[in-house]
């Protein structure tokens, strides 16, 4: 993300942080641009990337839904305790190179609510240390929620919206930063015209409508 920021400024373009997304402005139908909360934004094409808020913006029906999710991340007693990821039906670890491991995570239907319960946590650390029992004496750094973006099939929703210059592309769940590159490629060579080197016919907006 801060490579992304880096790059996007080396390229001027303008990032405008804490102003959400309220309006689409649409002239004649076609894409005009977009309102936030601070200011108004002028462009003939606007990509509806939104995640799990993308169902609050544009026109139409954009079917995507918060999908909670509690992790914590634990300080082991050694470094390089974990080299690589763990997964189980429980649980998953990731190990950072600070030295950190990052366990989650819940899968919750509790709408935009980031609260983090503490009971909850402390069952992912229990899980953590039965699949890598020196996690147990491992001290809790931070705690903390997130929203994905679920959508009814499971599958992400990329392709054209309903007026001229609007675009979709979110309801990537779990793997919306591991999906973005491949998605920023695709979603590019459609916005352009060109043909995207993969079918997105499966993830078309329209299968909702």
């Amino acid at each position: 993300m801060a490579a992304m920021l880096n790059a996007a400024k080396h390229r001027e373009i303008e990032v405008a942080s804490g102003s959400p997304a309220t309006e689409l402005m649409v002239n004649h139908g076609t894409v005009a641009g977009v309102k936030t909360a601070k200011t108004e934004f002028h462009a003939p094409i606007v990509v509806n990337c939104a995640g799990a808020w993308a169902s609050a913006f544009g026109p139409g029906r954009t079917p995507t839904k918060p999908v909670k999710g509690q992790m914590l991340a634990l300080i082991p007693s050694r470094r390089n305790l974990l080299r690589h990821v763990v997964r189980a039906p429980a649980v998953y670890l990731v190990p950072r190179s600070d030295g950190r491991i990052v366990a989650g995570s819940t899968l919750e239907d509790a709408g935009f609510d980031k609260r983090v319960n503490p009971d909850t946590i402390q069952h992912l650390h229990q899980k953590a240390a039965e699949l890598l029992p020196e996690l147990g004496q491992a001290r809790i750094l931070e705690a903390w929620a997130g929203l994905r973006p679920g959508t009814p099939d499971g599958l992400p929703i990329l392709g054209r919206g309903e007026v001229e210059g609007y675009f979709l592309t979110t309801g990537h769940y779990r793997d919306g930063i591991l999906m973005a590159p491949i998605t920023a490629v695709v979603m590019t060579q459609l916005i352009r015209g060109e043909q995207p080197e993969f079918d997105l016919k499966g993830f078309a907006p329209e299968r909702f409508r």
